[in-house]
């Protein structure tokens, strides 16, 4: 489990995968992966290949809001980890449309290939727990709904494809001291003579 920094530790191994499957990639050497929107980051200059990984949405994962508290080997209770669900953007930034289709198509195969994150990219602040493996899952989302992110920039629509990575804990700052059992129960009652 992670503290804090967790989101950003999610971040920094979506990108270390992509950045080694361009190393990799014949023409494609020497494309960067950039954290920011598609916005802040343009065009790119020079005939250069850029891939925007934005996270744009962070939304607590709810199948586990309900999980009840850990027992400490020192008898404290720590809360569960708030347990979170990341939304990125993958947009292909290029002054090629063609070139833009094929680092699109290569960044999604690379995702696809990693759907359960290794321990090769996953950041080692994320690794040990339940939790070490981040699930990468391409988006169900209507074009209305991609639009609405591209409008949300005040950008005209680009090529991309929306991502999201299950689950990414945030350990709690704090911890309980248990509570002592109940071990002698009192149970007193009278009968009710009237009501005024």
């Amino acid at each position: 489990m992670a503290g804090s920094a967790a989101i950003s530790h999610a971040s920094q191994s979506l990108r270390a995968l992509l950045a080694s499957a361009f190393t990799d990639a014949g023409p494609f050497v020497g494309t960067g992966i950039d954290l920011r929107s598609p916005r802040e980051i343009g065009t790119p200059a020079g005939g250069a290949n850029l891939i925007s990984l934005w996270l744009y949405r962070v939304q607590r994962f709810g199948e586990l809001e309900n999980t009840p508290p850990k027992l400490a080997s020192d008898g404290r209770l720590i809360p569960a980890p708030l347990a979170l669900t990341l939304h990125y953007l993958v947009t292909p930034l290029t002054s090629d449309e063609l070139t833009a289709h094929r680092l699109l198509g290569h960044a999604m195969q690379a995702l696809n290939a990693h759907a359960k994150l290794g321990p090769e990219f996953t950041h080692e602040a994320l690794m040990g727990g339940d939790e070490a493996t981040l699930g990468i899952h391409l988006e169900r989302q209507s074009f209305e709904d991609s639009l609405r992110v591209w409008q949300a920039m005040n950008e005209p629509y680009r090529l991309s494809a929306p991502y999201f990575v299950q689950y990414v804990a945030i350990d709690s700052s704090r911890s309980f001291e248990a509570a002592q059992p109940v071990l002698d129960r009192q149970v007193d009652y009278q009968q009710i003579v009237g009501v005024e």
